[in-house]
Protein backbone atom coordinates (compact mmCIF):
# COMPACT_ATOMS: atom_id res chain seq x y z
CA UNK A 1 0.00 0.00 0.00
CA UNK A 2 2.94 2.03 0.92
CA UNK A 3 4.26 1.46 -2.42
CA UNK A 4 1.08 2.10 -4.20
CA UNK A 5 0.63 5.41 -2.56
CA UNK A 6 4.01 6.83 -3.44
CA UNK A 7 3.40 6.25 -7.03
CA UNK A 8 0.41 8.50 -6.96
CA UNK A 9 1.39 12.36 -8.45
CA UNK A 10 -0.04 14.58 -5.66
CA UNK A 11 -1.01 17.81 -7.74
CA UNK A 12 1.18 20.75 -5.53
CA UNK A 13 -1.04 23.69 -4.83
CA UNK A 14 0.64 26.85 -5.02
CA UNK A 15 -0.73 30.53 -4.18
CA UNK A 16 1.40 31.76 -7.34
CA UNK A 17 -1.04 32.83 -10.27
CA UNK A 18 -1.45 30.73 -12.91
CA UNK A 19 0.67 30.66 -15.67
CA UNK A 20 -0.76 29.10 -19.43
CA UNK A 21 2.42 27.56 -21.59
CA UNK A 22 2.23 26.56 -25.00
CA UNK A 23 3.63 27.65 -28.08
CA UNK A 24 2.00 31.60 -28.32
CA UNK A 25 2.37 34.13 -26.36
CA UNK A 26 1.96 33.40 -22.89
CA UNK A 27 -0.25 35.61 -21.08
CA UNK A 28 -0.56 36.15 -17.51
CA UNK A 29 -3.57 37.01 -15.60
CA UNK A 30 -4.23 39.77 -13.54
CA UNK A 31 -5.80 39.98 -10.16
CA UNK A 32 -8.77 41.92 -9.90
CA UNK A 33 -8.32 44.07 -7.15
CA UNK A 34 -5.77 46.49 -7.87
CA UNK A 35 -3.86 46.55 -3.99
CA UNK A 36 -0.96 48.96 -3.24
CA UNK A 37 2.03 46.90 -2.85
CA UNK A 38 3.17 49.35 -0.36
CA UNK A 39 0.85 48.55 2.15
CA UNK A 40 1.96 45.09 3.45
CA UNK A 41 5.13 43.28 2.06
CA UNK A 42 5.16 40.53 -0.23
CA UNK A 43 6.97 37.20 1.10
CA UNK A 44 10.56 37.11 -0.73
CA UNK A 45 10.24 33.23 -2.04
CA UNK A 46 13.52 31.19 -1.20
CA UNK A 47 13.46 28.24 -2.83
CA UNK A 48 11.02 26.12 -3.19
CA UNK A 49 9.73 27.77 0.39
CA UNK A 50 8.52 31.13 0.91
CA UNK A 51 9.68 33.42 4.09
CA UNK A 52 7.27 34.22 6.46
CA UNK A 53 6.59 38.33 6.25
CA UNK A 54 7.97 40.70 8.24
CA UNK A 55 5.56 42.39 10.11
CA UNK A 56 6.66 46.14 11.24
CA UNK A 57 6.90 46.86 14.25
CA UNK A 58 5.18 49.22 16.71
CA UNK A 59 7.98 52.07 16.54
CA UNK A 60 7.90 51.98 12.32
CA UNK A 61 5.18 54.21 10.52
CA UNK A 62 2.58 52.25 9.05
CA UNK A 63 1.59 54.28 5.66
CA UNK A 64 -2.20 55.82 6.21
CA UNK A 65 -4.90 54.06 3.97
CA UNK A 66 -5.93 55.33 0.95
CA UNK A 67 -8.70 58.22 1.22
CA UNK A 68 -12.60 57.19 0.10
CA UNK A 69 -13.54 57.95 -3.59
CA UNK A 70 -16.15 60.13 -1.45
CA UNK A 71 -13.48 62.49 0.08
CA UNK A 72 -11.48 62.27 -3.02
CA UNK A 73 -14.22 63.45 -5.20
CA UNK A 74 -15.23 66.58 -2.46
CA UNK A 75 -11.92 67.59 -2.66
CA UNK A 76 -10.98 67.55 -6.61
CA UNK A 77 -14.64 69.45 -6.87
CA UNK A 78 -13.72 72.28 -4.79
CA UNK A 79 -10.38 72.59 -5.93
CA UNK A 80 -11.73 72.55 -9.81
CA UNK A 81 -14.12 75.36 -9.40
CA UNK A 82 -11.59 77.87 -7.53
CA UNK A 83 -9.38 76.80 -10.64
CA UNK A 84 -9.38 79.15 -13.01
CA UNK A 85 -8.47 77.03 -16.04
CA UNK A 86 -11.50 74.42 -15.17
CA UNK A 87 -13.55 77.91 -15.07
CA UNK A 88 -13.01 78.89 -18.47
CA UNK A 89 -13.02 75.63 -20.08
CA UNK A 90 -16.43 75.28 -18.59
CA UNK A 91 -17.42 78.56 -19.83
CA UNK A 92 -16.13 78.34 -23.11
CA UNK A 93 -17.46 74.72 -23.37
CA UNK A 94 -20.98 76.78 -22.36
CA UNK A 95 -20.86 78.86 -25.29
CA UNK A 96 -19.76 76.73 -27.58
CA UNK A 97 -21.80 73.41 -27.20
CA UNK A 98 -20.34 70.50 -29.26
CA UNK A 99 -22.89 68.78 -31.63
CA UNK A 100 -23.88 65.56 -32.76
CA UNK A 101 -21.02 62.96 -33.24
CA UNK A 102 -22.34 60.95 -35.68
CA UNK A 103 -22.64 62.28 -39.06
CA UNK A 104 -26.83 61.76 -39.49
CA UNK A 105 -27.54 62.84 -36.18
CA UNK A 106 -25.76 66.19 -37.54
CA UNK A 107 -26.86 66.49 -41.14
CA UNK A 108 -30.38 65.51 -40.25
CA UNK A 109 -32.29 63.60 -42.30
CA UNK A 110 -31.01 63.73 -45.65
CA UNK A 111 -28.22 61.69 -44.51
CA UNK A 112 -30.40 58.66 -42.88
CA UNK A 113 -30.74 60.70 -39.89
CA UNK A 114 -34.38 59.92 -37.69
CA UNK A 115 -35.13 63.61 -36.39
CA UNK A 116 -34.87 67.31 -37.70
CA UNK A 117 -33.23 69.75 -35.69
CA UNK A 118 -35.80 72.17 -34.39
CA UNK A 119 -36.17 76.06 -34.93
CA UNK A 120 -36.02 76.42 -30.64
CA UNK A 121 -33.07 74.23 -30.18
CA UNK A 122 -30.78 76.35 -32.43
CA UNK A 123 -31.97 79.14 -30.90
CA UNK A 124 -30.83 77.91 -27.28
CA UNK A 125 -27.97 76.56 -28.89
CA UNK A 126 -26.57 79.82 -30.16
CA UNK A 127 -23.73 81.53 -29.30
CA UNK A 128 -25.85 85.04 -28.43
CA UNK A 129 -28.36 83.92 -26.58
CA UNK A 130 -26.06 81.61 -24.26
CA UNK A 131 -23.86 84.87 -23.95
CA UNK A 132 -26.65 86.98 -22.94
CA UNK A 133 -28.17 84.72 -20.61
CA UNK A 134 -24.43 83.80 -19.10
CA UNK A 135 -24.42 87.47 -18.81
CA UNK A 136 -27.74 87.90 -17.41
CA UNK A 137 -26.88 85.04 -14.50
CA UNK A 138 -23.31 86.94 -13.61
CA UNK A 139 -24.94 90.51 -13.21
CA UNK A 140 -27.70 89.02 -11.13
CA UNK A 141 -25.93 87.15 -9.00
CA UNK A 142 -23.49 90.64 -8.20
CA UNK A 143 -26.52 92.41 -7.95
CA UNK A 144 -28.22 90.00 -5.44
CA UNK A 145 -24.35 90.14 -3.66
CA UNK A 146 -24.42 94.04 -3.46
CA UNK A 147 -28.38 94.33 -2.16
CA UNK A 148 -27.17 91.66 0.39
CA UNK A 149 -24.04 93.41 1.39
CA UNK A 150 -25.93 96.92 1.94
CA UNK A 151 -28.78 95.29 3.62
CA UNK A 152 -26.32 93.11 5.94
CA UNK A 153 -24.09 96.17 6.68
CA UNK A 154 -26.54 99.28 6.31
CA UNK A 155 -26.59 101.75 9.39
CA UNK A 156 -30.26 101.38 11.49
CA UNK A 157 -30.81 104.73 11.53
CA UNK A 158 -31.90 106.63 7.99
CA UNK A 159 -29.17 109.88 7.74
CA UNK A 160 -31.07 113.21 6.59
CA UNK A 161 -29.92 115.90 4.12
CA UNK A 162 -28.62 118.55 6.39
CA UNK A 163 -30.98 121.24 5.62
CA UNK A 164 -33.80 119.08 7.48
CA UNK A 165 -31.75 120.15 10.48
CA UNK A 166 -31.49 117.60 14.08
CA UNK A 167 -35.43 118.77 14.89
CA UNK A 168 -36.79 116.87 12.01
CA UNK A 169 -39.78 114.62 12.39
CA UNK A 170 -41.60 113.30 9.86
CA UNK A 171 -44.89 114.20 9.95
CA UNK A 172 -47.32 116.06 7.13
CA UNK A 173 -46.08 119.78 6.08
CA UNK A 174 -49.70 120.87 5.55
CA UNK A 175 -52.36 121.63 7.66
CA UNK A 176 -56.04 122.08 5.72
CA UNK A 177 -57.28 124.58 8.31
CA UNK A 178 -54.65 127.03 7.15
CA UNK A 179 -53.98 129.29 4.54
CA UNK A 180 -51.64 127.38 2.84
CA UNK A 181 -51.48 123.99 1.45
CA UNK A 182 -48.76 121.71 -0.44
CA UNK A 183 -51.67 121.67 -3.04
CA UNK A 184 -51.35 124.81 -4.20
CA UNK A 185 -48.30 124.26 -5.63
CA UNK A 186 -50.01 121.60 -8.12
CA UNK A 187 -51.58 122.49 -11.16
CA UNK A 188 -55.27 122.02 -11.92
CA UNK A 189 -55.12 119.09 -13.95
CA UNK A 190 -52.69 117.28 -11.74
CA UNK A 191 -55.14 117.54 -8.83
CA UNK A 192 -58.27 116.62 -10.98
CA UNK A 193 -56.54 113.69 -12.49
CA UNK A 194 -55.44 112.85 -9.14
CA UNK A 195 -59.02 112.59 -7.82
CA UNK A 196 -60.44 110.79 -10.76
CA UNK A 197 -57.37 108.50 -11.31
CA UNK A 198 -59.57 106.10 -13.50
CA UNK A 199 -60.29 108.61 -16.51
CA UNK A 200 -58.08 110.00 -19.13
CA UNK A 201 -55.81 112.44 -17.67
CA UNK A 202 -56.81 115.77 -20.36
CA UNK A 203 -60.66 114.55 -19.67
CA UNK A 204 -59.92 115.17 -15.65
CA UNK A 205 -57.59 117.96 -15.88
CA UNK A 206 -60.49 119.91 -17.82
CA UNK A 207 -63.03 119.55 -15.18
CA UNK A 208 -64.12 122.84 -14.13
CA UNK A 209 -65.94 122.52 -10.72
CA UNK A 210 -68.25 125.66 -9.64
CA UNK A 211 -68.52 126.78 -13.43
CA UNK A 212 -71.41 128.27 -12.36
CA UNK A 213 -71.98 128.73 -8.55
CA UNK A 214 -75.39 129.22 -6.90
CA UNK A 215 -75.87 132.42 -5.12
CA UNK A 216 -77.52 130.81 -1.98
CA UNK A 217 -75.48 128.63 0.38
CA UNK A 218 -77.26 125.91 1.52
CA UNK A 219 -78.01 123.87 4.87
CA UNK A 220 -75.92 121.01 5.26
CA UNK A 221 -78.53 119.00 7.01
CA UNK A 222 -80.46 119.03 3.85
CA UNK A 223 -80.28 116.95 0.47
CA UNK A 224 -78.58 118.44 -2.30
CA UNK A 225 -79.80 116.59 -5.33
CA UNK A 226 -76.92 115.35 -8.03
CA UNK A 227 -77.26 114.64 -11.78
CA UNK A 228 -75.09 114.96 -14.77
CA UNK A 229 -76.46 117.05 -18.41
CA UNK A 230 -75.25 117.30 -21.68
CA UNK A 231 -76.01 120.61 -23.64
CA UNK A 232 -78.58 118.35 -25.66
CA UNK A 233 -80.19 117.58 -22.62
CA UNK A 234 -79.87 121.29 -20.55
CA UNK A 235 -84.48 121.79 -20.83
CA UNK A 236 -84.63 118.43 -18.48
CA UNK A 237 -82.44 120.57 -15.74
CA UNK A 238 -84.28 123.13 -15.90
CA UNK A 239 -87.22 120.89 -15.47
CA UNK A 240 -86.02 119.29 -12.37
CA UNK A 241 -85.32 122.63 -10.98
CA UNK A 242 -88.82 123.40 -11.01
CA UNK A 243 -89.88 120.36 -9.18
CA UNK A 244 -86.65 120.27 -6.90
CA UNK A 245 -86.85 122.97 -4.47
CA UNK A 246 -83.79 122.16 -2.94
CA UNK A 247 -79.87 122.47 -3.87
CA UNK A 248 -78.72 120.51 -6.70
CA UNK A 249 -75.21 119.81 -7.80
CA UNK A 250 -74.87 119.19 -11.85
CA UNK A 251 -71.74 117.83 -13.92
CA UNK A 252 -71.93 119.58 -17.33
CA UNK A 253 -70.46 117.21 -20.00
CA UNK A 254 -69.69 119.28 -23.54
CA UNK A 255 -67.56 118.23 -26.51
CA UNK A 256 -65.17 120.47 -27.47
CA UNK A 257 -65.46 119.34 -31.36
CA UNK A 258 -69.57 119.77 -31.22
CA UNK A 259 -70.41 122.23 -28.57
CA UNK A 260 -69.04 125.13 -29.42
CA UNK A 261 -68.16 128.81 -27.08
CA UNK A 262 -71.85 129.81 -28.53
CA UNK A 263 -73.36 127.06 -26.36
CA UNK A 264 -71.54 127.60 -23.44
CA UNK A 265 -72.28 131.26 -23.78
CA UNK A 266 -76.10 130.31 -23.62
CA UNK A 267 -75.83 127.94 -20.73
CA UNK A 268 -74.48 130.46 -18.79
CA UNK A 269 -77.08 133.10 -19.41
CA UNK A 270 -79.88 130.64 -19.36
CA UNK A 271 -78.68 130.22 -15.90
CA UNK A 272 -77.83 133.80 -14.64
CA UNK A 273 -81.66 134.44 -16.13
CA UNK A 274 -83.50 132.39 -14.40
CA UNK A 275 -83.50 131.85 -10.68
CA UNK A 276 -84.22 128.60 -9.29
CA UNK A 277 -80.88 127.78 -11.44
CA UNK A 278 -78.96 130.51 -10.22
CA UNK A 279 -79.69 130.28 -6.47
CA UNK A 280 -80.20 126.96 -6.06
CA UNK A 281 -77.73 125.10 -9.17
CA UNK A 282 -74.18 124.48 -8.57
CA UNK A 283 -72.77 123.41 -12.25
CA UNK A 284 -69.28 121.72 -12.76
CA UNK A 285 -68.44 121.81 -16.43
CA UNK A 286 -66.27 119.35 -18.13
CA UNK A 287 -64.80 119.26 -22.12
CA UNK A 288 -63.74 116.59 -23.82
CA UNK A 289 -62.49 115.78 -27.11
CA UNK A 290 -64.55 112.83 -28.06
CA UNK A 291 -67.71 112.75 -30.08
CA UNK A 292 -70.02 111.00 -28.25
CA UNK A 293 -71.47 112.19 -25.00
CA UNK A 294 -70.65 108.89 -23.07
CA UNK A 295 -66.91 107.93 -23.58
CA UNK A 296 -64.62 106.05 -21.64
CA UNK A 297 -62.37 108.92 -21.36
CA UNK A 298 -64.44 110.02 -18.68
CA UNK A 299 -67.29 107.71 -17.39
CA UNK A 300 -70.63 108.80 -16.24
CA UNK A 301 -70.00 107.07 -13.26
CA UNK A 302 -66.90 109.61 -12.87
CA UNK A 303 -69.29 112.40 -13.62
CA UNK A 304 -71.70 111.35 -10.79
CA UNK A 305 -68.80 110.94 -7.90
CA UNK A 306 -67.28 114.67 -9.04
CA UNK A 307 -71.45 116.28 -8.44
CA UNK A 308 -71.28 114.36 -5.25
CA UNK A 309 -67.88 115.42 -4.59
CA UNK A 310 -68.80 119.23 -4.80
CA UNK A 311 -72.34 118.95 -3.45
CA UNK A 312 -72.52 121.17 0.12
CA UNK A 313 -75.06 119.16 2.07
CA UNK A 314 -74.23 116.08 4.33
CA UNK A 315 -77.07 114.06 2.36
CA UNK A 316 -77.40 113.42 -1.60
CA UNK A 317 -79.96 111.74 -3.82
CA UNK A 318 -78.53 111.23 -7.08
CA UNK A 319 -81.08 111.55 -10.32
CA UNK A 320 -81.33 111.27 -14.05
CA UNK A 321 -82.13 113.81 -15.55
CA UNK A 322 -85.03 112.56 -17.61
CA UNK A 323 -86.80 111.95 -13.80
CA UNK A 324 -88.61 114.54 -12.24
CA UNK A 325 -89.28 114.52 -8.13
CA UNK A 326 -93.53 114.49 -7.98
CA UNK A 327 -93.68 114.98 -3.95
CA UNK A 328 -91.35 116.89 -1.53
CA UNK A 329 -88.92 114.20 0.10
CA UNK A 330 -87.36 117.34 1.91
CA UNK A 331 -90.14 117.73 3.51
CA UNK A 332 -90.32 114.07 4.62
CA UNK A 333 -86.96 113.87 5.39
CA UNK A 334 -87.33 117.35 7.95
CA UNK A 335 -90.39 115.35 9.39
CA UNK A 336 -88.89 112.31 10.44
CA UNK A 337 -85.03 113.72 10.86
CA UNK A 338 -83.93 111.95 13.69
CA UNK A 339 -84.57 108.27 12.62
CA UNK A 340 -83.92 109.32 8.82
CA UNK A 341 -80.34 110.31 9.91
CA UNK A 342 -79.63 107.57 12.49
CA UNK A 343 -80.29 105.33 9.35
CA UNK A 344 -78.07 107.48 6.65
CA UNK A 345 -75.32 107.92 9.41
CA UNK A 346 -75.01 103.91 9.99
CA UNK A 347 -74.71 103.43 5.33
CA UNK A 348 -78.59 102.29 5.11
CA UNK A 349 -79.89 104.07 2.17
CA UNK A 350 -83.72 105.20 1.81
CA UNK A 351 -85.28 104.44 -1.51
CA UNK A 352 -87.99 106.26 -4.05
CA UNK A 353 -89.72 104.62 -5.90
CA UNK A 354 -89.57 105.40 -9.86
CA UNK A 355 -93.24 105.68 -11.65
CA UNK A 356 -93.45 105.69 -15.21
CA UNK A 357 -96.20 105.90 -18.24
CA UNK A 358 -97.14 102.82 -19.90
CA UNK A 359 -97.91 104.65 -23.14
CA UNK A 360 -96.70 108.30 -24.77
CA UNK A 361 -98.61 110.91 -25.34
CA UNK A 362 -98.99 112.45 -28.87
CA UNK A 363 -99.32 116.20 -27.53
CA UNK A 364 -96.32 115.12 -24.92
CA UNK A 365 -97.92 116.47 -22.40
CA UNK A 366 -98.11 114.48 -19.08
CA UNK A 367 -100.37 114.93 -15.87
CA UNK A 368 -97.59 114.29 -12.94
CA UNK A 369 -100.01 113.13 -9.96
CA UNK A 370 -99.00 114.84 -6.40
CA UNK A 371 -99.39 112.36 -4.13
CA UNK A 372 -100.02 108.80 -3.69
CA UNK A 373 -103.70 108.37 -3.98
CA UNK A 374 -103.55 110.11 -7.36
CA UNK A 375 -100.83 107.88 -8.50
CA UNK A 376 -102.49 104.50 -7.24
CA UNK A 377 -105.68 105.66 -9.75
CA UNK A 378 -103.35 105.93 -12.81
CA UNK A 379 -101.33 102.30 -11.59
CA UNK A 380 -104.87 100.33 -11.35
CA UNK A 381 -106.17 102.24 -14.92
CA UNK A 382 -102.84 100.99 -15.96
CA UNK A 383 -101.78 104.23 -17.28
CA UNK A 384 -98.68 104.35 -14.89
CA UNK A 385 -96.26 101.62 -13.33
CA UNK A 386 -94.10 100.97 -11.32
CA UNK A 387 -90.15 101.10 -13.19
CA UNK A 388 -87.12 99.09 -12.07
CA UNK A 389 -84.71 99.16 -14.41
CA UNK A 390 -83.58 95.52 -15.99
CA UNK A 391 -86.82 94.38 -14.51
CA UNK A 392 -90.28 94.52 -16.95
CA UNK A 393 -93.06 97.17 -15.39
CA UNK A 394 -94.30 96.45 -12.08
CA UNK A 395 -92.06 93.79 -11.79
CA UNK A 396 -88.75 94.14 -9.32
CA UNK A 397 -87.35 94.14 -5.78
CA UNK A 398 -89.28 97.36 -4.94
CA UNK A 399 -92.62 95.36 -4.43
CA UNK A 400 -95.28 97.22 -5.95
CA UNK A 401 -98.31 95.26 -4.13
CA UNK A 402 -96.19 95.77 -0.55
CA UNK A 403 -95.70 99.35 -1.88
CA UNK A 404 -99.11 99.92 -2.27
CA UNK A 405 -100.12 99.09 1.37
CA UNK A 406 -97.17 100.57 3.14
CA UNK A 407 -97.35 103.37 5.78
CA UNK A 408 -94.18 102.71 7.11
CA UNK A 409 -90.73 102.39 5.96
CA UNK A 410 -90.06 98.46 4.96
CA UNK A 411 -86.88 96.90 3.69
CA UNK A 412 -85.95 95.44 -0.15
CA UNK A 413 -86.33 91.40 0.30
CA UNK A 414 -85.69 89.92 -3.46
CA UNK A 415 -82.61 91.89 -3.62
CA UNK A 416 -80.60 91.98 -6.56
CA UNK A 417 -77.07 92.86 -7.61
CA UNK A 418 -78.80 94.97 -11.20
CA UNK A 419 -80.62 96.74 -8.51
CA UNK A 420 -80.90 100.66 -9.31
CA UNK A 421 -83.39 102.32 -7.50
CA UNK A 422 -83.30 106.42 -6.78
CA UNK A 423 -81.79 106.64 -3.07
CA UNK A 424 -81.28 108.88 -0.69
CA UNK A 425 -77.40 108.54 1.04
CA UNK A 426 -74.56 110.27 2.79
CA UNK A 427 -72.28 111.68 1.43
CA UNK A 428 -69.35 110.44 3.05
CA UNK A 429 -70.17 106.94 4.61
CA UNK A 430 -71.28 104.74 1.19
CA UNK A 431 -68.30 103.76 -0.79
CA UNK A 432 -68.18 105.84 -4.56
CA UNK A 433 -69.02 105.02 -7.96
CA UNK A 434 -67.22 102.55 -9.80
CA UNK A 435 -65.40 104.54 -12.17
CA UNK A 436 -64.58 101.94 -14.35
CA UNK A 437 -68.33 101.65 -15.64
CA UNK A 438 -69.34 104.01 -18.74
CA UNK A 439 -73.12 104.09 -17.17
CA UNK A 440 -73.84 101.68 -14.14
CA UNK A 441 -75.76 102.97 -11.57
CA UNK A 442 -76.32 99.39 -9.62
CA UNK A 443 -72.40 99.51 -9.32
CA UNK A 444 -72.52 102.39 -7.01
CA UNK A 445 -75.11 100.55 -5.03
CA UNK A 446 -73.94 97.05 -4.83
CA UNK A 447 -70.69 97.92 -2.77
CA UNK A 448 -73.07 99.69 -0.35
CA UNK A 449 -75.19 96.99 -0.24
CA UNK A 450 -72.21 94.28 0.63
CA UNK A 451 -70.72 96.71 3.33
CA UNK A 452 -74.15 96.49 5.61
CA UNK A 453 -76.05 99.32 3.88
CA UNK A 454 -79.97 98.43 3.79
CA UNK A 455 -82.19 99.53 1.21
CA UNK A 456 -85.36 101.09 3.29
CA UNK A 457 -88.19 101.98 0.52
CA UNK A 458 -90.38 105.26 1.57
CA UNK A 459 -94.20 104.87 1.98
CA UNK A 460 -95.53 107.96 0.32
CA UNK A 461 -93.09 109.20 -2.11
CA UNK A 462 -91.96 108.60 -5.67
CA UNK A 463 -90.21 110.11 -8.86
CA UNK A 464 -91.37 110.02 -12.36
CA UNK A 465 -89.71 109.00 -15.32
CA UNK A 466 -90.53 110.89 -18.38
CA UNK A 467 -90.97 108.75 -21.66
CA UNK A 468 -89.99 111.84 -24.04
CA UNK A 469 -85.87 111.44 -22.49
CA UNK A 470 -82.91 112.59 -24.08
CA UNK A 471 -80.95 109.56 -22.44
CA UNK A 472 -77.80 108.41 -24.71
CA UNK A 473 -77.84 104.70 -25.50
CA UNK A 474 -74.69 102.91 -24.89
CA UNK A 475 -73.76 100.64 -27.86
CA UNK A 476 -74.12 97.45 -28.35
CA UNK A 477 -70.19 96.73 -28.39
CA UNK A 478 -69.70 98.72 -25.07
CA UNK A 479 -72.75 96.63 -23.18
CA UNK A 480 -71.54 93.83 -23.77
CA UNK A 481 -68.18 94.64 -22.55
CA UNK A 482 -70.38 96.46 -19.84
CA UNK A 483 -72.16 93.44 -18.65
CA UNK A 484 -69.05 91.15 -18.60
CA UNK A 485 -66.91 93.80 -16.77
CA UNK A 486 -69.74 94.12 -13.95
CA UNK A 487 -69.83 90.26 -13.82
CA UNK A 488 -66.09 90.77 -12.43
CA UNK A 489 -66.84 93.01 -10.55
CA UNK A 490 -69.67 91.50 -9.00
CA UNK A 491 -66.93 88.75 -7.87
CA UNK A 492 -64.10 90.99 -7.11
CA UNK A 493 -66.61 92.67 -4.86
CA UNK A 494 -67.82 89.89 -2.73
CA UNK A 495 -64.28 88.93 -1.81
CA UNK A 496 -63.14 91.83 -1.25
CA UNK A 497 -66.20 92.85 1.62
CA UNK A 498 -66.32 89.40 3.05
CA UNK A 499 -62.40 89.59 3.66
CA UNK A 500 -63.03 93.10 4.98
CA UNK A 501 -65.66 92.28 7.46
CA UNK A 502 -63.58 89.14 8.32
CA UNK A 503 -60.69 90.82 9.24
CA UNK A 504 -62.87 93.19 11.44
CA UNK A 505 -64.03 90.32 13.18
CA UNK A 506 -67.60 91.00 12.13
CA UNK A 507 -67.87 87.80 9.57
CA UNK A 508 -70.56 86.40 12.20
CA UNK A 509 -72.32 89.81 13.00
CA UNK A 510 -75.36 90.84 10.88
CA UNK A 511 -73.44 93.36 9.05
CA UNK A 512 -72.12 90.51 7.23
CA UNK A 513 -75.41 89.02 6.41
CA UNK A 514 -75.89 90.45 2.90
CA UNK A 515 -72.27 89.13 1.43
CA UNK A 516 -73.09 86.04 3.48
CA UNK A 517 -76.53 85.99 1.86
CA UNK A 518 -75.75 87.23 -1.45
CA UNK A 519 -71.92 86.27 -1.98
CA UNK A 520 -72.15 82.00 -1.09
CA UNK A 521 -71.38 80.52 -4.58
CA UNK A 522 -68.32 83.06 -4.83
CA UNK A 523 -66.85 82.63 -1.44
CA UNK A 524 -66.95 78.99 -1.79
CA UNK A 525 -65.05 79.32 -4.91
CA UNK A 526 -62.47 82.22 -4.89
CA UNK A 527 -62.73 82.45 -1.18
CA UNK A 528 -62.38 79.24 0.15
CA UNK A 529 -59.86 79.06 2.99
CA UNK A 530 -59.42 83.08 3.18
CA UNK A 531 -62.69 83.98 4.66
CA UNK A 532 -63.43 82.14 8.03
CA UNK A 533 -62.59 79.44 9.24
CA UNK A 534 -62.47 76.21 7.47
CA UNK A 535 -65.03 73.65 7.99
Amino acid sequence: SNSNSSNINTPSISNRPQVTRSGRTTHQRKPSLNIPTNLYPIPEKSGNNMTSPTLPSSSSSIPNPPASPTKRYRTSSISSFFNWRFITHRIDSFLNPSGPLLPQDKHGAAFGGTTKKSRFSSIVQSRSVRFLFLFYVIFSVFLSINHLWHWTFAPGTVRLDARFGDQWKPERTYDQDESYSIMNNMTHGLKMAKLFSKSFYDAAGSAEPYWLKASKKPNENDITLITTVTPDSWSELKRVANQWQGPISVTLHTRTLVDGTLTLNQIRDTHASIPELSERVDIHLIRSSAKEPLTVLLPRNAERNMARMFAHTKYVCEMPSHLVPATDVRRTLDANREYFETLLNSGDMLVIPTFGFVAQHEDGRYSIPPVKSRLLDFVQTEQMGLVDPHWDMNEGPTDLNRWKDATTLYAVENYDFHYEPIVIESKTVQPWCAERFLDRRSACLFSNYLAGGEFWVLPDDFVVQLPDNKEFVISDFDLVLENRLYAKFYWEQCVHHARQLDSLGLWKSPQSEHVRKQCSRVIQNWGKGLIGKPE
